[in-house]
Parts: C-alpha cells; structure tokens; sequence
C-alpha cells in the first residue's frame, strides 16, 4: 500500500468542538488525527501479560480514545451508532475494548455492537455496527 492510500480517523472539520462527527480520511497526521489509548485501570506498570505487540493493544482491557488536540476530548458513541468527541466525564465516557480473537474494537457499553469503516475501508464513515466485519481495511 503506498501512503497515498493510508487512512486514519479524523475529527471532522478539524474543530475541537463539543459533538463533532469523527470520520476517515486521508492521513496526514495533523492534530485532528492523533489519538491516545487511555487504559481505565490505574496500575503504576503496564501488566506484563495481555498485550499483544501485532496490534498495539491489550486484548480484553477498557480503555477510551482521547483527541491530542487542545481539548483532549474522548470519542463517544451516540445511540449505538454515531461516533463523536466529546468532553471525558469520569462516570460515562464511552469505553471500549479490543478483542483479540475478533480482531474488532468493541464498544464496552453495547457489548455486541464493534467499530466499522463502511464501504470496506473507502467510506469516510465511522461508526459503530452490529454487524461487526472482521476485515481490517
């Protein structure tokens, strides 16, 4: 794949705005496109089992996805399908998880609903469905 061809997630618009859509597009790694996995358990030292050096992740583990922009906002889902970012709140903000098996990130609140770019990887849609596809893009 050349990197013309590469795709990340990106807030739309490149707004730092409370509810804005989260899509896929082009890679270009501006701010807008930068992300952090923030694990939920506040252990000193990552564990040194579960994590899983092909993907980057651990497997079965709760964690957010915060924007590096200003904000610092988490992706939330809305009505178990659209993906937006909004500001942490320590009580409700969307979790997640990778499972391994699956390879598919998996909402931690709609157990059975996964994160998807439709139009096998060409679309800049976003969501979460439950009709999780197993292909990465």
């Amino acid at each position: 794949m050349n990197s013309q061809n590469k795709k990340a997630l990106d807030v739309q618009g490149n707004k730092d705005a409370e509810g804005q859509k989260i899509i896929v597009h082009n890679k270009h790694n501006g701010a807008n496109q930068r992300w952090k996995i923030i694990y939920t358990d506040k252990s000193d030292k990552p564990p040194t089992s579960g994590f899983i050096k092909e993907w980057g992740l651990y497997g079965n583990r709760p964690f957010f996805i915060r924007s590096r922009m200003p904000m610092k906002r988490v992706i939330e889902a809305h009505g178990a399908n659209r993906l937006l970012i909004n500001r942490y709140k320590a009580k409700t903000t969307q979790k997640f998880y990778f499972n391994p098996v699956s390879k598919m990130i998996y909402s931690n609140h709609w157990k059975n609903y996964c994160m998807e770019i439709t139009g096998k990887g060409e679309s800049t849609k976003f969501l979460l469905t439950s009709t999780c596809n197993s292909k990465w893009w």
